[in-house]
């Protein structure tokens, strides 16, 4: 009996369609890795959390609606989201209040103006790639 291929469910919340496009793009060729949703605003992720629970969210800051700031804030009130591991992927200079306002609900922050868009992809898809073997 041949043991079934673990799969990481991700969750990208990012009001950059390109982003997300590219993303998809990278992720589809990886079998083990599922895009379980797209949110173009927090609102839509907080509606998405809902419904799917991920194993990695995917969280840009700065999105209309409702921004990562308060999807990090509700993720930490909702005891059975806490432990999803959100990678945020900005392009915003974080502040020192804007650390302390994540402390805690991050694993890793990625900066969008750090890399180029096909050089930031690669890096988040090494993340996911460094999660899939911690949860093997």
């Amino acid at each position: 009996m041949t043991k079934a291929k673990q799969v990481i469910r991700i969750l990208v919340a990012d009001d950059h369609a390109i982003f997300r496009e590219g993303l998809r793009k990278l992720l589809d060729a990886a079998e083990e890795i599922q895009i379980v949703g797209e949110a173009s605003n927090g609102v839509e992720c907080i509606k998405m959390l809902a419904k799917y629970k991920p194993d990695i969210l995917l969280l840009d800051l700065m999105m209309p609606e409702m921004d990562g700031f308060g999807v990090v804030a509700a993720l930490q009130a909702n005891p059975a989201w806490r432990d999803i591991p959100v990678v945020v992927v900005t392009a915003l200079d974080l502040t020192a209040e804007d650390h302390r306002r994540l402390n805690g609900g991050v694993e890793q922050i990625l900066s969008k103006s750090a890399y180029a868009p096909a050089e930031l992809i690669k890096r988040v898809g090494a993340l996911l790639g460094e999660a899939k073997r911690k949860t093997k």
